[in-house]
């Protein structure tokens, strides 16, 4: 799929008394995934966001298949990110949810449905197209947005803390779907948690921050 390469980053927010990331060289492989493990504040969610465009580094390079992407938009990024809020429209069903993003690419509506029946088939969300965001659980409100990264086929996946908000049983059950899905694709993937179990029980790597 690809390799996702960043070099020298570092971070300072306007007005920051230090950066928030450091001088961060690193590589992820293709198809590997790799987890930033580290406590609140260590910078870790602040590197995933400059990989996927939502945030510039004050300095160095992040590279996607040795093309830089440094200041290349989210949306124009063969990125997909998942957020720990899920970031779901509520007043969609889940099939405008996980289409929204092959319809501002205006993709036919027979592939648009065809791309949409399959990924949530992988989520293990078949049947569930109709349904609207507020009748999910948390764990399948997750698996939509997961689905609707997945969707658009991006090279690069970013997880960030995606299953903070879930209860033990729920995350522990979901990290090992998210792992099989992301070996079944061999997709390459950079994964945000401060979980050790989280990081020891998924990643190819470990980065410790």
């Amino acid at each position: 799929m690809a390799v996702l390469s960043i070099s020298g980053v570092t971070k300072v927010f306007p007005g920051g008394a230090a950066a928030a990331v450091s001088d961060v060289t690193l590589e992820v492989a293709d198809g590997e995934l790799v987890c930033l493990l580290g406590p609140s504040g260590s910078g870790k969610s602040t590197l995933l966001r400059m990989a996927g465009g939502f945030e510039t580094p004050t300095v160095g390079t992040i590279s996607i298949d040795g093309e830089d992407v440094t200041r290349t938009p989210p949306e124009r990024r063969p990125t997909g990110m998942v957020f720990q809020s899920h970031a779901l429209w509520t007043h969609m069903n889940v099939f405008k949810n996980v289409a929204f993003g092959l319809k501002l690419r205006r993709l036919p509506s027979t592939e648009i449905r065809e791309r949409v029946e399959a990924v949530l088939a992988l989520v293990g969300l078949s049947g569930y197209g109709n349904r609207h965001v507020s009748q999910l659980s948390g764990g399948q409100q997750q698996r939509v947005a997961l689905a609707r990264s997945l969707v658009l086929e991006p090279k690069i996946l970013l997880l960030d803390e995606p299953f903070a908000s879930l209860d033990q049983h729920l995350r522990e059950r979901l990290r090992e779907e998210v792992r099989d899905i992301q070996q079944r694709l061999g997709i390459t993937t950079l994964f945000v948690t401060h979980g050790q179990d989280e990081a020891l029980s998924m990643a190819d790597r470990i980065v410790v921050m």
